[in-house]
């Protein structure tokens, strides 16, 4: 799976509940293909593919609020994720980037910041809450999952550190074609990261990277997610 994310954001002035609020929107395209076999109890197999090139689902992201108070950030932000990705509701497609169905997602974010040792340490608990998918009466159970990061600042534009991420579903599966039952899912998985604030940006364009490896996953794919991001404040 390659995924392209534009995300725009814009943040007001006047100071909302005493934090900045700001709004936004992110906008997901990409590849998808899927390779596997369906094999029997006598060990026999059926092989299948299938590919796809497509919009996501977008995510609009209506309130965030941002705090600070002396090393400490916090954060607060409602996602929407609204079913405007490639989907075929006929179910010959295997590879769908759309998910079909709308889901809401509530975070919080806490963040530590020590600017006299460099030493920056965040998590970002959050519940998602998935509505049914109309063309399979499938519904996908709550889902917990939260981000953590930890960054060492090794000079002044460049930090390393690791990155993580922990899911788990809350609540299970449910609807008529949930056929296999409640089919909780749970992952987990680590890796390096890095953050580079080039000077010639002048503190307004910030370059990050990750790479995180499951190393558990129940009832999901095991996985590795690479990403690389530009971000420029303006």
């Amino acid at each position: 799976l390659f995924l392209n994310l534009t995300s725009l954001t814009y943040t007001f002035e006047r100071p909302v509940l005493g934090g900045r609020y700001t709004m936004g929107v992110a906008i997901p395209f990409g590849q998808a293909e899927l390779d596997g076999a369906l094999v029997g109890p006598r060990g026999g197999s059926i092989g299948f593919s299938d590919d796809s090139f497509d919009l996501s689902d977008v995510a609009f992201i209506p309130v965030q609020l941002s705090w600070s108070s002396g090393l400490w950030s916090f954060k607060l932000w409602e996602s929407i994720v609204a079913p405007t990705g490639g989907y075929d509701t006929s179910g010959s497609d295997l590879a769908n980037l759309g998910r079909n169905y709308w889901s809401f997602d509530t975070v919080g974010a806490v963040t530590w910041f020590n600017p006299d040792s460099g030493t920056e340490v965040s998590i970002a608990p959050g519940v998602m809450v998935n509505t049914e998918n109309s063309a399979t009466n499938y519904r996908t159970g709550t889902e917990f999952h939260m981000d953590f990061v930890a960054n060492q600042f090794v000079s002044e534009s460049f930090a390393l550190g690791l990155r993580g991420y922990y899911y788990k579903q809350l609540t299970g599966d449910s609807g008529s074609g949930a056929t296999l039952g409640d089919f909780k899912s749970e992952s987990f998985g680590i890796g390096p990261g890095f953050v580079w604030i080039p000077k010639t940006g002048g503190g307004q364009f910030t370059v990050l990277g990750k790479w995180l490896h499951d190393f558990s996953a129940n009832n999901r794919f095991e996985s590795d997610y690479v990403t690389l991001t530009g971000a420029w404040q303006f």
